[in-house]
């Protein structure tokens, strides 16, 4: 069977080069988990979404599954022997991969979801379906929607013009010798912490993701010497849409982005740059700056073939060396493995390479994980932890600031 891709599945196409189009999601749970009854589940979560056990046809943006072809999607692994890392060719399929770490009383899952078939919402979008499917839930009538067409033209006006945008990223990241291997960090901010810092981002009315970006550029600036940055700011199309029915999911590429332009002067203060940084994006949220993009991959799909689209949009919007992704708060309600209680779980981007570099964020029982993924160096990873500790050092003295 062929499954066409949509038009924003090209976007992380762009710039394989740099960064590899997977995203990553680890969870530890109370007990073991039942394997048989897991890749059941995942049989089932494949009526739902079939582009998982299929491979991806750059050429052709579409998704090529072989009926009654055998795919391994489950790997098992002892403590003793974790890979560390989820290795996926999205190219010959599947898109998804789950590896299995045994500990003495407890498994950890490693999920790898293609980037091509879903962005951050839509990871957790499956990875909802997925607990269903293993708790035993009927979802014969549920539906999975990829399309940005209906939500695009719930957006657009026809008497509205586009914005222009004429800020591109100009940063450069240091880049530091030695072996290239593949590096991952994480840092958590505890919940009375996270609690207090929304308490201050309520009571100062901006949101935490102007915090959290405010708080990475002042790091940026503190550790590399960089004043002006652009930051992809990534707008989840899902919650500018029509509202969808209960049986219907979006494990799909929803997500536009607004290139933020933030300036770091000397002597700043988190909050002074929480709030110059919150103008900016009300602003452009305002003018719907996150539609451009949008618009013009989805004028070029209608006419062009993929391979001569991906080319003109990678050629006028280059990958940006810094990022920044929130995945968001991850509901536990929705993650009940047949009575096995999820303890801790974060999402982190792909493994990219030096000197591009991403920082994400995920909230689970009120505790934030700050993450990277990084193809890089010694001394890169060590920035990339430096980075992450400075970024939580200034949230919390921020939240404790009269």
């Amino acid at each position: 069977m062929i499954y066409h891709g949509e038009p924003l599945d090209l976007m992380p196409t762009l710039d394989t080069a740099q960064t590899y189009p997977l995203l990553e999601c680890t969870l530890s749970l109370t007990h073991p988990i039942d394997l048989a009854r897991l890749q059941e589940a995942i049989e089932t979560t494949q009526t739902v979404v079939p582009q998982i056990l299929g491979r991806y046809n750059l050429k052709w943006n579409r998704f090529e599954v072989e009926p009654d072809v055998a795919t391994d999607v489950v790997e098992e692994y002892a403590a003793s022997h974790d890979p560390g890392r989820v290795q996926l060719d999205v190219l010959a399929g599947p898109q998804l991969k789950i590896q299995v770490i045994h500990y003495a009383a407890y498994d950890q899952l490693r999920l790898a979801m293609s980037r091509l078939l879903a962005d951050g919402e839509g990871f957790k979008h499956y990875l909802y379906l997925l607990a269903a499917a293993y708790d035993g839930q009927d979802l014969t009538n549920f539906t999975n929607e990829r399309s940005v067409r209906k939500i695009l033209a719930h957006l657009r006006h026809p008497h509205r013009a586009l914005p222009l945008l004429h800020d591109n990223a100009t940063e450069t990241f240091p880049q530091l010798s030695g072996d290239v291997h593949h590096h991952r960090g994480e840092a958590t901010i505890p919940r009375v912490e996270s609690r207090l810092l929304r308490q201050k981002a309520r009571e100062q009315g901006v949101t935490m993701n102007a915090v959290l970006l405010s708080a990475y550029a002042l790091a940026l600036f503190a550790l590399t010497g960089e004043k002006r940055l652009v930051i992809p700011y990534q707008v989840d199309l899902r919650l500018h849409g029509p509202v969808a029915a209960t049986n219907i999911v979006q494990v799909a590429n929803l997500t536009s982005e607004m290139p933020v332009a933030m300036t770091v002067k000397d002597g700043d203060t988190l909050g002074a740059v929480v709030q110059r940084t919150q103008t900016t994006i009300t602003q452009m949220r305002d003018e719907l700056a996150y539609l451009p993009p949008l618009v013009e991959i989805n004028r070029m799909s209608r006419a062009l073939p993929p391979q001569l689209v991906r080319r003109l949009a990678g050629k006028h919007r280059p990958q940006a060396a810094i990022s920044f992704a929130n995945f968001g708060h991850i509901d536990h309600t929705r993650l009940n493995f047949s009575g096995i209680t999820v303890t801790q779980i974060y999402f982190a981007g792909a493994y990219r390479t030096m000197p591009h570099f991403q920082l994400t964020v995920s909230v689970y029982h009120d505790a934030w994980t700050l993450a990277f993924r990084m193809m890089g160096s010694e001394p890169d990873y060590q920035l990339g932890i430096k980075i992450l500790k400075n970024v939580v050092a200034q949230l919390t003295q921020w939240s404790h600031e009269a």
